[in-house]
């Protein structure tokens, strides 16, 4: 049964994927004009909507597979044999739980901050703006790059996921290490092809950078750059928390034997 349901999760995933109602990219845009006039503006509020919510139903779908594949099914030993785990495959096994919990959250994440844009495209009036990409940088910012940035670090870390408990599945050795060797190149592709959208840009020199560094850089610094309003008392406490907590993570999973 543990098999079945990472099996399931994957499965699930995949079909979503591939059968997306369009296809979405954080950093492909439409032209944007350098300064607009009144008739070259119009109505882009649906479109902005759209993207939103092509970017909610598969880190919805993902959230949802990550929940038997990284917390409900326990990871099987590296040997069944009884001969002790290496360092490496300790620290992955220590790191898989926490990853899991950070990949889930990032989706929701995702989609909270998705959802909450577009209720305020629906709900409020919206100016008209040169393009999609003109409204989303003008108004959106914030809520756009953080919705691409936690859908990606949670993609990114399911594959991670993939490929420790492949590894694990099969009893370590020469074919776990061929198996979570196929999950890591097909990380390294989507980062590849990550990297590609995000140097393209809009075609018109408009872009977040030349990689995926580039978007999750510009995240940030929209959040930090909130500090200069000060933080509201959740948003701080969230900061705080997440630090230690992380700090915590980092000191169990890098700690020398089994104390």
């Amino acid at each position: 049964m543990k098999l079945d349901c990472s099996t399931l999760s994957i499965l699930i995933v995949v079909a979503a994927l591939t059968t997306s109602s369009s296809p979405v990219s954080a950093f492909r845009t439409p032209l944007a004009l350098a300064h607009p006039t009144m008739a070259q503006v119009a109505q882009f509020a649906p479109q902005a909507a759209s993207l939103f919510n092509n970017m909610k139903t598969p880190a919805s779908i993902i959230a949802g597979a990550m929940v038997p594949l990284g917390l409900l099914a326990p990871i099987p030993l590296a040997h069944p044999d009884g001969k002790p785990e290496h360092r490496l495959e300790k620290m992955m096994r220590r790191s898989y739980t926490a990853v899991a919990v950070l990949a889930l959250l990032s989706e929701f994440i995702s989609v909270i901050m998705a959802t909450v844009a577009v209720n305020q495209l629906t709900e409020t009036v919206v100016a008209p703006a040169a393009s999609v990409w003109d409204l989303l940088q003008r108004d959106y910012d914030l809520s756009w790059s953080g919705t691409n940035a936690h859908f990606l670090f949670g993609m990114f870390s399911f594959a991670y996921l993939v490929a420790v408990r492949s590894y694990f599945n099969v009893g370590g050795g020469l074919l776990g290490r061929g198996v979570a060797g196929l999950a890591g190149s097909s990380l390294l592709y989507m980062v590849a092809v990550v990297n590609r959208g995000v140097a393209s840009g809009s075609g018109d020199g408009l872009s977040y950078g030349n990689s995926i560094v580039s978007l999750f850089r510009h995240y940030a610094g929209l959040v930090l750059a909130r500090k200069r309003g000060g933080f509201r008392p959740l948003e701080l406490g969230a900061v705080a928390l997440g630090f230690g907590s992380l700090v915590a993570v980092a000191l169990a999973v890098f700690r020398r034997g089994d104390e």
